[in-house]
């Protein structure tokens, strides 16, 4: 494995994203893993945001100690005003990175939406592996595969399940959040973007 593409809206990061890339440093440790916060979602255009540069410096806030030459926050989606598409990524990603195998990441809750994707038939094409991390199907259960995906593609982990989603921290008051769900420093910047204007909530625009 060279390297794995790590993407999301981290909106915000929390533990459940520094429990997926802790996985892939034990499971790959060879590998060098991007972590790519993107700046518009296709699939996420109608929620509560924060500005790329809050979530680009929550980020860097959330995966400080996990930072190094094999573990890189890339700012290739953040960085636009547009829709981020994976598939242009991960030719973004190629000319970076010409001579290296490149693999996905993706929580087993995307799986079963996976075909609508853009060019989600060129992404498989165009990776070495799909790696599925267990959202909430514990090993050694089987997670439910849609027929759209070709096992040859896939990597199942067997990770152990940590529960947590950036939507629930959106929707909660920090003071009711699980102790260790995100690092102190980075509550602090959530906060205090959280009682600024420009959290937005698109639905009111």
């Amino acid at each position: 494995m060279d390297v794995i593409l790590f993407g999301g809206s981290f909106n915000p990061p929390h533990i459940g994203h520094r429990h997926v890339i802790s996985i892939l440093q034990k499971e790959f440790p060879n590998a060098k893993i991007y972590i790519c916060p993107n700046s518009v979602s296709p699939f996420k255009q109608n929620v509560k945001k924060f500005s790329k540069e809050e979530v680009w410096n929550l980020c860097k806030t959330e995966f400080e100690s996990l930072l190094s030459t094999r573990v890189l926050l890339w700012d290739e989606e953040i960085k636009q005003n547009q829709i981020s598409y994976t598939i242009d990524t991960l030719k973004a990603l190629k000319i970076r990175e010409p001579d290296k195998t490149i693999s996905l990441v993706m929580g087993e809750d995307n799986l079963p939406s996976f075909d609508k994707w853009k060019s989600y038939e060129e992404i498989l094409n165009s990776i070495q592996s799909l790696i599925v991390v267990r959202r909430f199907t514990p090993h050694p259960l089987p997670i439910q595969i849609p027929t759209s995906l070709p096992i040859v593609k896939l990597m199942v982990l067997d990770n152990p399940i940590r529960s947590m989603s950036s939507s629930e921290l959106r929707e909660k008051p920090g003071s009711s959040w699980e102790k260790d769900s995100v690092k102190p420093k980075t509550k602090d910047l959530f906060d205090s973007y959280s009682n600024e204007t420009n959290f937005r909530d698109p639905t009111l625009l």
